[in-house]
């Protein structure tokens, strides 16, 4: 049965709800829940914490619209599962790793944990996130790589999957 238009609004909404709300809410609640647990003291504050927290918040939200950008120019879709991209998108910033979108969100919850100065959030909560995230991700690939099949393979063997470095070598042998 399709779902009708306003049902995928609902679930846009809802899914955004989890992913804008929640996540980061379930991070932040169980680092500082943590940090009492523990009697763990704040970071301490300074003028070097917070800019460089706030650079990390800009490029994170920059590599997140750029990735969402990207999916609808080069895949004609959105990052929703419900109206994904109608081709394989290997453009834009998605030269640069296949997952841009996620490496931007981790970048402002790294952010965040730095203005939030608590160390229970960064030696914790953010490194039992990006376990589970990237055990997401590799469960995406299999769906990735069943859709586009040898495409997507390619793809995968050429660009790195979550941070965007590559050696110098590998990057001019990608981008050829």
């Amino acid at each position: 049965m399709p779902l009708f238009h306003k049902d995928i609004w609902k679930y846009q909404l809802r899914e955004a709800m989890i992913y804008w709300l929640a996540v980061p809410g379930a991070v932040i609640f169980s680092g500082l829940l943590l940090d009492r647990l523990f009697h763990l003291q704040a970071l301490p504050a300074s003028p070097w914490l917070t800019g460089t927290a706030l650079l990390l918040l800009a490029a994170g939200l920059a590599f997140i619209w750029l990735a969402t950008r990207d999916l609808a120019r080069y895949g004609y879709g959105t990052p929703n599962p419900r109206r994904p991209p109608r081709r394989l998108v290997t453009g834009g910033i998605y030269r640069r790793c296949r997952h841009p979108m996620f490496f931007g969100y981790d970048l402002a919850a790294l952010a965040v944990a730095c203005l939030v100065r608590s160390p229970a959030m960064l030696c914790i909560s953010l490194p039992v996130f990006f376990a589970i995230q990237i055990r997401y991700l590799h469960k995406e690939e299999q769906y990735l790589l069943r859709r586009y099949g040898e495409a997507f393979a390619a793809y995968k063997r050429n660009v790195p999957f979550l941070v965007p470095f590559r050696s110098t070598g590998e990057h001019e042998k990608c981008s050829q």
